[in-house]
């Protein structure tokens, strides 16, 4: 279904007043969000993330990685913070620092261990005074400030921001953060949606109507609900709510009918492909309240349509409605 929603973010993409849709990151909570996507959708859309895979598994958006993020195991909080720890005792306590190493002995420790009380150096194993730490050997270990442990290279490990646990990165939830870039197929897709609806305005604005697009209509329960297109007739009392879809189905038909019964509107469904899809769909494109239209060549509006039980089938039979406005209207 092309929601105005839907509508409005591939327009901008297409248009290039959005580059892209990138995802944000909250460094303190691990929550990911997708901000430009989110401005543009509606509530009634549900989930960006979800709508954005929805949109690439059309193929109307690709995706290219950004980043990986891990969910806590225990608690599901997103964003665990990578940590290492300890091999000794586990704890993430640990410490990169330099490690001196005194060859006449062969002691070895940390630079604290190698200072005296004078701010001199000397060795604590062969107690050997030393003119500077700069006689002694050195190299990178990890100190543990829970069990004092030394060691050269410390275990990996994820910390949950919320619960605290701290776990191997294998037992963490694997997400990949993607950003999306619309697809030529989602530009003449999101193409053909706006000659549409401007095809529709352009035939109701002909015919002496006032109407709005990317709108809002209250209904039954005070809810604002979006709509394509949203037409008045002023001096005959007459609405109109319209929406336009590639390839409508019957619960889009039923979506329709039902905002448009709320709304006291006529209803007009467009389809840009020609077919609505449902075995049972025309026991509700052949209500009186409903007008079905499709976008034909040359961004002409006609009255036949196609009925098909299976989209990926052609074999179906085509409907026409005689009396699809009524006449004071159109």
């Amino acid at each position: 279904m092309a929601s105005p929603g839907i509508v409005r973010l591939m327009s901008d993409l297409w248009k290039d007043s959005l580059d892209g849709i990138h995802p944000t990151v909250d460094i303190e909570t691990g929550e990911v969000t997708y901000p430009e996507a989110e401005a543009r959708l509606d509530e009634r859309d549900g989930l960006a993330f979800e709508v954005l895979e929805t949109l690439t598994d059309q193929d109307r958006l690709h995706r290219e990685f950004q980043e990986k993020q891990y969910i806590c195991p225990q608690c599901e909080a997103k964003g665990m913070q990578y940590t290492s720890a300890c091999p000794s005792c586990t704890s993430p306590e640990t410490v990169r620092t330099e490690r001196y190493r005194h060859a006449e002995c062969g002691h070895e420790g940390i630079q604290e261990q190698f200072l005296d009380d004078e701010d001199g150096a000397v060795c604590p194993g062969c107690e050997m005074d030393l003119e500077s730490l700069e006689r002694l050997e050195l190299d990178t270990i990890h100190f543990c400030e829970n069990c004092d442990a030394i060691s050269e290279t410390v275990d990996h490990r994820l910390r949950c921001r919320e619960c605290h646990l701290v776990i191997h990165p294998m037992r963490a939830t694997e997400r990949i953060l993607y950003q999306y870039y619309l697809t030529d197929d989602g530009a003449d897709w999101i193409g053909e949606q706006l000659t549409a609806r401007e095809s529709l305005v352009e035939m109701l604005e002909n015919r002496t109507l006032r109407t709005e697009t990317d709108t809002t209509v209250t209904d039954e329960s005070g809810e604002q609900v979006p709509v394509h297109v949203y037409a008045t007739d002023d001096l005959l009392d007459e609405d109109i709510v319209a929406a336009v879809h590639e390839q409508p189905d019957e619960s889009d038909v039923r979506n329709l009918l039902s905002i448009a019964q709320d709304a006291d509107a006529h209803a007009i469904l467009v389809t840009t492909s020609g077919n609505i899809v449902g075995k049972d769909v025309d026991r509700f494109i052949t209500d009186d309240r409903l007008t079905v239209l499709q976008l034909a060549n040359g961004g002409t509006l006609q009255r036949e349509y196609e009925i098909i039980a299976d989209p990926t089938k052609r074999n179906s039979f085509v409907g026409r409605i005689a009396n699809i406005f009524r006449s004071q209207t159109v």
